[in-house]
Order: structure tokens, then C-alpha cells, then sequence
């Protein structure tokens, strides 16, 4: 039987393995969030879908433009110790599927999160719907993708389910779930990593 991917989380916070986690992504999230960011004039609310520790959820929050941010993740060390470090931040424990904000966000940001789940286009269509304003942007990132051979053993190393797709087909997810102007890019690209895959889109209905 495979392992739950938010049980193994809840183990890795609990071995302080969070830490290095949000080290080891620090210089794609960077790139991801400056590129939608560095432009915006108007301010904004924030929503991370699978945050962890909520590393992202404080950086963002220190922007002068963001009038909140919040998390959400489904293991429960890992809201643990966001609540630690952050007393008064907002961090939800609660399964991605079924969450639904209080309110709706103009950002919406995940890192290595989607393909842990059977069907993300599920997850995608269920955060278009209920998380994000019109207008608003779903930007993610993963390195679990075809183009990064280093991935592919992954979910037989961690005994975890994780979908593998090629980056059309996320784009193409994307679409299905009613997002727009829908693209991709690699973050963090070097000679040794094929980069983080980051695909975005818009909700203009």
C-alpha cells in the first residue's frame, strides 16, 4: 500500500526535514512569485494551496501590496509548525479538495503539490471555482514532470502516488478548467537541473 502524501509530510515536519525543503525551492519560488509580482501596482490577496511550513505565505506577506495570505495544507506537522513560527498567521488544515476560502483570492500559488494528486484537474477546477476572483492568477510549480528524468523515481523511492505528465498536458489542464492565457516556463534552469516547471493561467470570464 502506498503511503499518503500528507502523512510522509507530516513526518518530514516532524523531523525538522521542512526546513531544507523550503531551502531546496527558495531560488524557483523567488523567481515565480518576482515574475508576478515585480508588476503589480494594485494590492492583492494571496492563497498557498499545499504550503508546508508557510515559508511562502511569510515572505508574501511582507509585501507591501498584499492584504493577505493565507495557506492551506492537508498535513497536519506541517500546520503545526507554520502556527509556530507564525501565531498569527492564517493556516488552514484541511484537505485541498473540499477547502474553500472565506474569501477569494487574486493569487493563487502551489509549489510541488499537484501531482500528488489522482486527478488534478480536480483540484485545478475546484480552486477556478471557489478560490480564485475574476481576474484573478493560479501559478504552480513542479519538478516532478516528463523532461526531468531526476523525477521519475520518485514515487517509487517515497512509496507515494504522483502523477507524471508532460508540461502540454498541464497547460492543457489548465485550459480544461477554464483558465486563459495559459504558459509555462522553468524556473531556477541550470546545466545540472532542467528547471522547475511552472505553468500559469488567468480566470477572465
Amino acid at each position: 500500500m502506498q503511503n499518503k502524501a500528507t502523512d510522509l509530510f507530516s513526518s518530514w515536519a516532524k523531523k525538522g526535514k521542512d526546513a531544507g525543503m523550503a531551502e531546496a525551492h527558495n531560488t524557483a519560488v523567488n523567481e515565480i512569485l518576482n515574475g508576478i509580482l515585480r508588476k503589480r501596482t494594485s494590492d492583492f490577496n494571496f492563497i498557498d494551496a499545499g504550503c508546508g511550513n508557510g515559508w511562502v505565505v511569510r515572505k508574501v506577506n511582507s509585501n507591501p501590496l498584499c492584504k493577505s495570505a493565507c495557506g492551506v495544507d492537508g498535513a497536519k506537522a506541517m500546520i503545526e509548525n507554520a502556527r509556530k513560527v507564525d501565531p498569527t498567521g492564517e493556516y488552514h488544515l484541511a484537505d485541498l479538495l473540499s477547502w474553500n476560502p472565506k474569501n477569494r483570492a487574486d493569487i493563487i500559488f502551489s509549489m510541488e503539490v499537484f501531482y500528488y494528486f489522482k486527478n488534478p484537474g480536480l483540484l485545478t477546477k475546484h480552486i477556478v471555482d471557489n478560490w480564485m476572483i475574476d481576474g484573478g492568477t493560479l501559478i504552480i510549480g513542479l519538478d516532478h514532470y516528463i523532461g526531468n528524468p531526476d523525477s521519475y523515481s520518485w514515487s517509487k523511492d517515497l512509496n507515494v502516488y504522483m502523477t507524471l505528465k508532460n508540461e502540454q498536458a498541464w497547460i492543457q489542464i489548465f485550459k480544461n478548467a477554464g483558465l486563459s492565457n495559459c504558459k509555462s516556463f522553468k524556473a531556477n534552469k541550470s546545466d545540472k537541473f532542467t528547471g522547475t516547471l511552472v505553468i500559469r493561467g488567468d480566470l477572465n470570464n
